[in-house]
C-alpha cells in the first residue's frame, strides 16, 4: 500500500518548490574581472549555493560531486560563478570547441535563465573547462535550440580539485520586461566518465515533461530598464569561381558584394532585424544524406545567421517529435533582403519575418506516396508570423505564412494554431489545426503558375505520459490532399495516420540503468482508405556505462505501398542502433544497422539488402576536432539478377584545428557514390553518379562583433553514363565588423 501511494505521488504530484537563489548587487567600486578565477574579494560576499542533485544516472538523490553557483550583477551585466569539484581532475574533458559544439563528450555547465518567470522557456548559456561556449533557447516542448547566438563572455580555469568558470552576460543580450516578476534560473553540470553524470540545481525526476518547472527564483535582483541600443554590421565579400562542363568548356565569374545586417533593440523585450544582400559563403556544408533511393525530400537544418534570431519561433514546436513543420526558413532559398521583428513578453512571444526570395532550387510538392518537385524559377515574397501565449498549464500558438510569387503566378498561404496542455508533471496533450490556400499550381512543364484555388487542412493530436515504470504515447494526423506549406517542410499529405508507443521501464541492474522493452505501432492510409504503410514493432532499449544507448527492433511483416495503384509490399528486417562515449579519444560513436528487406523505390520492389549509418567524433588532440559521417544503403537484384541492383554511399570528413580560441581552420571532404545495375530495372535508368567536394575555411572571430573568413571550395561530379566531369572551383574572402 505504501509503495502504491508513493507511485501515485510521483506520477501526479506537482513539482516541489525550489529554494530561491540570491543575487548580490555590486556596490560602488566593486568589480569582477573575467579571468576564470574566483579570487576577487567581492565573490566572497556573494551567496554560494551548493545544493545540487543527481539527475542522471540516478535521479533525485544529492549530488556526490561538489558543485556550486553564485550570482552577482551591476548596471550592465549579470555575473555567474560556477564551481566543479572532481574526484579525479586528470579525467576532466576540456577540449577546444567551436561555438555551440559544447556537447556531451565534454565536461560543461549550462545556465538556464527564464526572465518571464513562468517556467515555459529559457535562454541558455553553456561553457566547458576550456572556456568554449554555446547558447540558445530552451523550451520543454522543443528542447535546446542552438540557433540563436547572444553576445556574452566566459572564462574558465583549473583548480587543484576541479575547475571553475565565470559568465558575464550583458542585460542587453536578454529578452525581458520590467514587470517586477522574479526571474527563474536552473544550473546543470554534465560530466562523462564511466557514465554520464548530469547534476542539477533542482531535484528533477527523469520522467518529467517539465524540466523548467524545477527552476528556482533569482531573488534580490532588480534588472535595469533597457533603453534603445543598435548595431550595424557591414560585410564585404570577394569571390572568384570557375566552372568546367563535361565537354571541357569553361566559364568564370568575379564578384564583389557588400551586404549589411542591422539590429535594433528599442527596449529589452523587442528586437528588430534587417538584412540586405546577405551572403552565407562561410556557413558549414550540410552533412550529405542518402537521397537517391527515397520517396520523400531530405530535411536540412537552418544554419544561416539572419534566420537564427528568434529561431525557436520560426518553427513548429518540437518538429522532431511529430508536430507539423509548416514553418522552416530553409524554404527561403536566396533572400535579397529581409526584415524581422521579435517580441518576448512576460506571458507571450511573437516574431514576424518577411523577405524577398530571389529563388533557385526546388519547391516540394507533397503527396501520400512521395514527392514531386517544381522548379523555383521565380522571385517571391515570403512572410512568416508565429506567436505563443502562456496561460498557466496551457501554451497556445498561432501562425500565418504567405508565399506570393511575382508576375501574378499565384500564392500559398497557411493559417492555424497549436495548443499544449501540461496536465501535470508527467502528462502532456498537444494539438495543431491548420488550413492552407494555394493558387500557385504545378504545371506540365514542372513550373508553378496561377491556377485554380485549392484548399486543405491538417490536424495533429498527441498525448503522452511518463511515469516511473511506464511511458505512453498516442498520436493522430489527418492531412488533406491539397494541403501545402511552401514556407515549411511538409512532405506527406492526403493521409490519415495513427502512431502509438508503449514502453515498460525497469531500473538499475548491474551496469544497466535502463532496460526498457517497448512496442510501437503505426498505420497510415490515404484519402480513399488504401493502406499506405503499417507496422507493429517490438523493441528493447538499454542504457548503460559510458553514456551508452542500445536499440534492438524487429520489423516483421511491415507493409508499404509505393503508389495508389501499386501492390502492398512486405518487408522483414532487423534494426540495431548503438550510441556511446567510449573515451577521450573516441568521444562519440553512433552506429545504426538494418539488415533484411530494403525497398528499391525506383523499381517498385523489395530486395535483400541493408542500411549502415556511422557517426564518429574524435579528439586526436585537444585542439583538433574530427567528425565523420558515413551512410550506405544497398539492395540486391533478386531473381532478376544475382548482382546488387542498387548501392548508394554518402560520406563526410569534417575537421577543425583550433590555433586559438579566436582562430580556426575547417577542412571538409564530402564523397557521394550512387550505382545501379541497369539489368535489374524494368525501365531505363542511369548507371548513377559520383561526386567529391573539398572545402577549406580559415576563420578569425572576436565574439560576434568581428569576423574574417578566407576559404576555397573544389567540387567535381561525374555521371557514370557520361565521359566528362563537371567541375567547380571557388575562392572567397569575407569580412564583417559590427559598429
Amino acid at each position: 500500500m505504501k509503495k502504491l501511494t508513493l507511485l501515485l505521488a510521483l506520477a501526479f504530484a506537482l513539482p516541489a518548490a525550489a529554494a530561491p537563489f540570491n543575487a548580490y548587487h555590486l556596490g560602488e567600486g566593486e568589480q569582477i574581472v573575467l579571468d576564470g578565477k574566483l579570487d576577487e574579494a567581492v565573490w566572497q560576499k556573494v551567496p554560494r549555493n551548493s545544493e545540487f542533485f543527481e539527475h542522471t544516472p540516478n535521479d533525485l538523490r544529492p549530488a556526490m560531486q561538489g558543485t556550486a553557483v553564485r550570482f552577482a550583477y551591476d548596471s550592465r551585466y549579470l555575473y555567474v560563478a560556477l564551481e566543479a569539484k572532481d574526484p579525479n581532475p586528470a579525467e576532466i574533458r576540456e577540449p577546444f570547441a567551436r561555438r555551440d559544439k559544447v556537447v556531451g563528450d565534454q565536461d560543461f555547465f549550462v545556465f538556464y535563465l527564464d526572465p518571464a518567470g513562468d517556467s515555459k522557456s529559457a535562454q541558455f548559456f553553456r561553457v566547458n573547462p576550456r572556456g568554449a561556449i554555446g547558447d540558445g533557447m530552451y523550451t520543454d516542448t522543443g528542447g535546446e535550440d542552438f540557433s540563436p547566438d547572444y553576445e556574452f563572455e566566459a572564462a574558465s580555469g583549473r583548480t587543484a580539485d576541479g575547475w571553475v568558470s565565470e559568465l558575464r552576460i550583458p542585460f542587453s543580450a536578454l529578452a525581458y520586461n520590467n514587470s517586477g516578476k522574479e526571474w527563474r534560473v536552473m544550473v546543470l553540470r554534465s560530466m562523462t566518465r564511466g557514465d554520464r553524470y548530469r547534476l542539477t540545481s533542482g531535484p528533477i525526476p527523469r520522467d518529467t515533461h517539465c524540466f523548467l518547472c524545477y527552476s528556482a527564483p533569482l531573488s534580490g535582483m532588480t534588472p535595469p530598464t533597457q533603453e534603445l541600443n543598435w548595431s550595424v554590421t557591414p560585410q564585404l565579400l570577394l569571390r572568384r569561381s570557375e566552372k568546367t562542363e563535361p565537354d571541357g568548356s569553361k566559364t568564370s565569374d568575379h564578384e564583389v558584394a557588400v551586404s549589411m545586417d542591422v539590429k535594433v533593440r528599442p527596449r529589452s523585450d523587442w528586437v528588430l532585424d534587417l538584412t540586405v544582400n546577405p551572403d552565407f559563403s562561410q556557413v558549414e556544408l550540410d552533412t550529405p544524406a542518402l537521397a537517391g533511393n527515397s520517396r520523400f525530400a531530405v530535411f536540412f537544418p537552418e544554419k544561416r545567421p539572419f534566420f537564427l534570431e528568434g529561431a525557436d519561433l520560426l518553427q513548429a514546436p518540437d518538429p522532431q517529435q511529430g508536430m507539423l513543420q509548416v514553418i522552416h526558413s530553409r524554404a527561403i532559398t536566396d533572400p535579397a533582403w529581409g526584415g524581422r521583428a521579435t517580441w518576448r513578453g512576460e506571458t507571450a512571444d511573437m516574431t514576424v519575418l518577411t523577405t524577398r526570395d530571389d529563388g533557385g532550387g526546388l519547391v516540394v510538392m507533397p503527396g501520400a506516396y512521395g514527392n514531386g518537385f517544381a522548379s523555383q524559377d521565380f522571385k517571391s515574397q515570403a512572410t512568416i508570423a508565429h506567436g505563443n501565449l502562456r496561460r498557466g498549464d496551457w501554451l497556445f500558438g498561432g501562425l500565418f505564412t504567405d508565399r506570393t510569387l511575382t508576375e501574378g503566378r499565384g500564392y500559398n498561404r497557411v493559417a492555424g494554431g497549436e495548443a499544449t496542455w501540461q496536465f501535470d508533471d508527467h502528462t502532456r496533450i498537444r494539438s495543431q489545426l491548420l488550413w492552407s490556400e494555394t493558387t500557385a499550381q504545378l504545371q506540365a512543364d514542372g513550373n508553378l503558375a496561377k491556377g485554380e484555388l485549392r484548399d486543405g487542412h491538417a490536424l495533429f493530436l498527441d498525448a503522452s505520459q511518463q511515469t516511473e515504470n511506464w511511458n505512453y504515447l498516442a498520436r493522430y494526423n489527418d492531412i488533406g490532399q491539397d494541403f501545402r506549406a511552401d514556407d515549411g517542410f511538409i512532405t506527406q499529405t492526403g493521409i490519415r495516420s495513427f502512431y502509438g508507443e508503449l514502453n515498460r521501464k525497469f531500473g538499475f541492474e548491474g551496469d544497466w540503468r535502463e532496460r526498457n522493452p517497448y512496442l510501437n505501432a503505426e498505420y497510415v492510409e490515404d484519402r480513399d482508405r488504401r493502406v499506405v504503410s503499417r507496422r507493429l514493432t517490438p523493441g528493447l532499449f538499454l542504457a548503460g556505462p559510458y553514456d551508452s544507448f542500445f536499440n534492438l527492433e524487429w520489423h516483421g511483416n511491415e507493409r508499404v505501398r509505393l503508389a495508389a495503384d501499386g501492390p502492398l509490399l512486405k518487408r522483414d528486417f532487423l534494426h540495431i542502433a548503438a550510441d556511446g562515449a567510449p573515451s577521450k579519444l573516441l568521444n562519440r560513436l553512433t552506429v545504426t544497422l538494418e539488415l533484411g528487406d530494403q525497398i528499391d523505390y525506383e523499381n517498385n520492389r523489395v530486395g535483400k539488402g541493408g542500411l549502415l549509418s556511422v557517426f564518429a567524433r574524435m579528439r586526436l588532440h585537444e585542439r583538433f576536432e574530427l567528425e565523420q559521417n558515413l551512410d550506405q544503403v544497398w539492395v540486391d537484384g533478386g531473381k532478376v539478377t544475382g548482382n546488387r541492383a542498387y548501392k548508394e554511399l554518402a560520406y563526410q570528413w569534417n575537421s577543425i584545428w583550433h590555433f586559438s580560441a579566436r582562430d580556426t581552420a575547417r577542412l571538409i571532404w564530402q564523397h557521394g557514390l550512387l550505382e545501379r545495375n541497369q539489368a535489374a530495372y524494368a525501365q531505363p535508368v542511369s548507371r548513377g553518379d559520383k561526386h567529391n567536394t573539398w572545402s577549406l575555411v580559415y576563420a578569425h572571430k572576436q565574439g560576434l562583433s568581428k569576423a574574417l573568413y578566407v576559404g576555397a571550395t573544389i567540387a567535381n561530379s561525374h555521371e557514370l553514363d557520361a565521359y566528362g566531369r563537371r567541375k567547380q572551383n571557388e575562392v572567397f574572402v569575407k569580412g564583417s565588423w559590427t559598429l
